[in-house]
């Protein structure tokens, strides 16, 4: 599934730029809007999950993710292409939050951050394996060779997701309580914000991250993508037995510092060497930042709410990576893609700085020890 999103990621700015002509600016809203919808569906998707079976629910938006994945081969206009957007962000809100649930309800509590980063592993290798075969495909064939290969990703997933074996997790009686926790995690919007607010240089990156490597000259922006991934990789390989062994705190500040480094490196960037190590060092922190943040979130819910932490998180980050695409467009347009990522870099700073000195005590906790399920 991840494949079938980020074949297009990179190349889907240069389709819009080259064959529709439209400026930047426009291309941050095209690409953002998907966000709406997600962000519509997504409080209510973690009460689907934890009323009904997450994996029915998994199949369902993943069969309707396909469909409106193949809208892209008819899509003419920036309306239509809005309009395919929107549909992948109504079905993403839901597939990816009955994913992430049916994960941690087959992980251990007591390494629930181990196992939430080597999770998020599939993530990071379709992040370094999508965009390199799109930008492959770009300069080779016709663009609908690549909306071509994310459907065939899309079913290829859908076939993989009907094997898996995921035992439906009760639960009790709180899950049936109507009330603004089932659809957000209240406890939780704090750190959510904070996390809205990191995600946004994410967005930058995933939306023109390639556009500003052509303009520095990189022969391969697709190198960019999978040292980014791979600093993912590095990252959460061990980032998840800190969290687990009560250093969330710690984790979370050092993953923000390489956040803030990687997106203030992309912006002083004057040529490829520099473009390709900022990709290192902003998938470097990303890989800490995500999967501290996921557990944090979870572990502020009851068992009875995971799939409303879970879609609480990815509402942050919905807001965080579709608001960061429309702004990093918006500057670009006026003061060009450096500025733009001059500004994530400061705003990851300045959450970095909130978690550290409003948040971080809420979480300096001892390590979950087996039996807190």
């Amino acid at each position: 599934m991840g494949m079938s999103f980020y074949v297009l990621m990179p190349t889907l700015p240069f389709h819009l730029v080259e064959q529709l002509r439209i400026g930047e600016a426009t291309v941050g809203i095209v690409l953002s809007s998907y966000v709406i919808a997600a962000l519509l569906v997504r409080p209510f998707s973690g009460f689907i999950v934890d009323r009904f079976n997450a994996k029915h629910a998994y199949l369902l938006a993943l069969t309707a993710y396909v469909l409106f994945t193949s809208g892209y081969l008819l899509a003419q206009t920036v309306l239509a292409f809005v309009l395919v957007r929107l549909g992948i962000g109504l079905t993403f809100a839901v597939m990816s939050t009955a994913a992430n649930t049916q994960a941690i309800d087959i992980i251990p509590s007591v390494r629930r951050g181990e196992g939430i980063g080597f999770f998020g592993l599939m993530s990071s290798l379709a992040m370094a394996l999508g965009p390199m075969a799109g930008l492959w495909l770009m300069d080779r064939y016709p663009f609908h060779a690549i909306f071509d290969a994310a459907v065939a990703a899309g079913v290829a997933g859908l076939l993989v997701a009907a094997l898996v074996h995921a035992p439906r997790k009760l639960r009790n009686g709180a899950a049936t309580v109507l009330s603004l926790d089932r659809f957000l995690l209240v406890r939780g919007i704090p750190l959510a914000l904070n996390l809205a607010v990191i995600g946004l240089g994410y967005g930058m990156l995933l939306a023109f991250a390639a556009l500003h490597g052509k303009q520095l000259g990189a022969g391969n922006t697709g190198i960019f993508f999978t040292l980014m991934a791979i600093g993912m990789m590095v990252s959460r390989a061990f980032s998840g037995r800190l969290v687990d062994g009560g250093r969330v705190v710690q984790a979370t500040n050092g993953g923000t510092l390489g956040v803030v480094a990687g997106l203030g490196l992309m912006a002083w960037a004057g040529g490829p060497l520099p473009y390709y190590l900022s990709g290192l060092l902003a998938g470097f922190g990303f890989g800490v930042v995500y999967p501290a943040y996921q557990t944090m979130m979870v572990n502020l819910g009851s068992h009875a709410q995971r799939g409303t932490a879970v879609a609480t998180y990815f509402s942050a980050l919905d807001v965080g990576i579709g608001a960061g695409m429309v702004l990093a467009g918006a500057i670009a347009a006026r003061a060009g893609l450096s500025a733009a990522f001059a500004t994530g870099a400061s705003l990851a700073l300045v959450a970095g700085l909130a978690f550290a000195l409003r948040l971080s005590s809420r979480f300096a906790a001892p390590p979950l020890r087996a039996g807190n399920d």
